[in-house]
């Protein structure tokens, strides 16, 4: 349950307002707290970037990479929905 507020953080930072890809999801960078309920950080902002900006051609740890980053095209914020996605399976 607690993986699926990982996709509320995502959609905070995806957002028409923020609009931050943080091209690193991974265990590591997902906390979870036992503070009234289940609540979750997102944390590791260090390779981010904003939607449209600067691109990186290495991101996201390996076993967690979207195939877009693989292949060497342009990617979206739909990369961390996929990392998440990895992380849950």
């Amino acid at each position: 349950f607690c993986f699926i507020l990982a996709l509320y953080a995502l959609r905070y930072i995806h957002n028409n307002t923020n609009r931050i890809i943080h091209c690193d999801v991974k265990p590591e960078n997902i906390l979870l707290t036992e503070h009234n309920g289940c609540e979750i950080k997102l944390i590791d902002f260090g390779s981010s970037s904003h939607s449209g900006s600067c691109f990186f051609s290495y991101i996201q740890s390996r076993y967690y990479r979207a195939p877009e980053v693989i292949l060497g095209l342009p990617y979206t914020s739909s990369i961390d929905i996929w990392s998440v996605a990895c992380v849950l399976v």
